[in-house]
């Protein structure tokens, strides 16, 4: 019997199959070591490291997806590992100087602001967080894992002081701008306020630098920097990377949300943190536009000290994730569910 070669292509193409991570990445071992992203992407081995990097995103996201989830968890150390199990492990001294000989790190701009509205401010603040002793607003832009990395991309932060639950102060992110899809989901199954823009530069001179986001082809935020004296660097350092290391965020659950710190939490050593490679202090001009609701935190414009810093990471320290409440979430037996549960620590 002859068979109709159309009806036969047609037939063939409903079979399909998909194939988003090779067999031998799929499995929550391989997360990769420090020289396993490097390249212009163009490389088999830079193509095996995105499919690694996809790998890593999706084990790393079912695992705060799951703590975020279980009511009798309060903290996620190293993505259930435990502590001192770290998800990358520390890199050694030679491994450092290497990453700094080689122009690796994260880099950007930096400032603070006071904030010119408190009643702005307080509105960006869900219950159960709280205005903190001194309100602050942090502006950033990070050129994030430089150097030709396979996952380079750049990522912008407005952030204000918090006073959570259990005493501690953190940093809410209340809009973060990345230039891709990728970024975009992380975030925002992390419960950060991440959108995908036009686009995002960062462009650095010897005593300047701009950063600037373009979305539906407006400038909607940008930093300029200038060195130049400031008033207090010593206190300007302080604030180090800003929210970096102490950051709550929202997590969506079926019904609800839970409210997590990443970073720090009570008992925990984090490590000593990233070494800073190159910091030069100045003075930062804001624009938000001023459409958007968070506008009114600082003034048009604002100027501001500030610096423009790059520093290199290394795996130092533990992962944390703590929890800090949790409103609403699927209905108990009865039918009824809390508004606002707080875990005692």
């Amino acid at each position: 019997m002859a068979v109709n070669p159309e009806v036969e292509e047609q037939s063939q193409s409903n079979n399909i199959t998909n194939v988003s991570v090779p067999d031998d990445l799929v499995k929550p071992k391989n997360f990769g070591g420090f020289n396993e992203e490097y390249g212009d992407g163009e490389s088999e081995e830079d193509r095996r490291a995105q499919q690694l990097k996809l790998s890593r995103s999706r084990i790393s996201l079912d695992g705060v997806e799951a703590f975020a989830n279980n009511p009798n968890a309060t903290w996620l150390v190293n993505m259930g590992r435990g502590p001192g199990h770290r998800i990358i492990p520390e890199a050694t001294p030679e491994q450092i100087e290497g990453k700094i000989a080689n122009g690796d790190g994260t880099r950007g701009i930096f400032t603070v602001v006071e904030p010119a509205d408190l009643d702005v401010y307080r509105s960006l603040l869900p219950a159960p967080l709280k205005m903190p002793k001194h309100p602050v607003v942090g502006a950033t832009l990070l050129d994030m894992n430089t150097h030709g990395r396979v996952n380079r991309f750049l990522e912008g932060r407005l952030s204000i002081k918090a006073l959570c639950p259990d005493g501690l102060e953190s940093w809410l992110v209340i809009s973060t701008p990345v230039p891709y899809n990728l970024q975009c989901r992380e975030g925002v199954v992390w419960g950060w306020p991440k959108y995908v823009a036009d686009h995002i530069s960062l462009d650095r001179e010897k005593d300047s630098a701009r950063a600037e986001v373009v979305y539906q082809s407006e400038v909607r935020y940008s930093l300029d920097f200038t060195a130049g004296p400031v008033a207090d660097e010593k206190a300007l350092k302080a604030f180090g990377r800003v929210e970096g290391g102490n950051t709550v965020s929202w997590h969506w659950i079926q019904g609800g949300a839970v409210l997590m710190r990443q970073g720090r939490g009570p008992g925990f050593d984090t490590g000593p943190g990233p070494r800073i490679v190159d910091w030069q202090a100045g003075q930062v001009k804001v624009h938000i536009k001023q459409t958007d609701k968070w506008a009114g935190l600082i003034p048009e414009d604002s100027v501001s000290d500030g610096c423009y810093q790059r520093f290199i990471g290394g795996g130092q320290g533990d992962s944390v994730w703590t929890k800090l409440a949790t409103v609403g979430g699927m209905p108990r037996h009865n039918g009824q569910s809390v508004p606002i549960r707080i875990p005692k620590f």
